[in-house]
């Protein structure tokens, strides 16, 4: 499940045009909404596969989240050699999280991002959340992996009322996978 940070980690912007300038963050959330990202670094950048990464994110809460109520929606694409879907799979590519319940089982992750880490959970109050040099491992999934996962990657990372299914935030991202040295 180390996996599901991924999405919350990798963050960014821009079009990949053949030209790699790095991971960057970006708010793509109409005037709505109700979080949204304020910086955001992912290391090593590009991510090697197999490896290790680093990263570190603010997240900012505008006005309080729904109790237990709210998603995360991951739409990735992968840009080479043609624009393809990455499919969900496993927990891993353009799938659907639980926010509430990914926070509440992995509480040694996300509580020391709280405000008050003896209040870590949902309902998510308006605040700061600074995820700090959060390790995930990307895992081996065997050799032939390496020029399939290889390239760039852009999706749209979106948060919704799962009651009313409205928007309450929305980040664009790309990254780069490269093979590991």
């Amino acid at each position: 499940m180390a996996l599901f940070y991924l999405p919350f980690l990798l963050f960014s912007v821009s079009q990949f045009d053949g030209s790699y300038a790095g991971a960057t963050f970006a708010d793509c959330g109409d005037a709505n909404k109700r979080l949204t990202i304020s910086t955001g670094t992912v290391k090593p950048d590009p991510i090697q596969y197999p490896g290790n990464i680093s990263a570190s994110v603010d997240l900012i809460v505008l006005k309080d989240l729904p109790a237990d109520n709210f998603e995360m929606k991951l739409d990735l694409t992968k840009l080479q050699p043609r624009k393809m879907t990455v499919p969900c799979l496993q927990d891993i590519g353009s799938c659907t999280y639980d926010v509430c319940s990914i926070i509440n089982n992995h509480k040694e992750s996300f509580c020391p991002a709280f405000p008050d880490p003896t209040k870590c959970g949902c309902p998510m109050k308006a605040a700061t959340y600074s995820l700090k040099n959060v390790g995930v491992a990307i895992p081996n999934f065997g050799e032939i992996f390496v020029n399939i996962l290889k390239g760039g990657y852009e999706g749209k990372i979106t948060f919704h009322d799962k009651s009313s299914g409205t928007e309450i935030g929305c980040v664009a991202i790309t990254f780069e996978i490269v093979p590991a040295s």
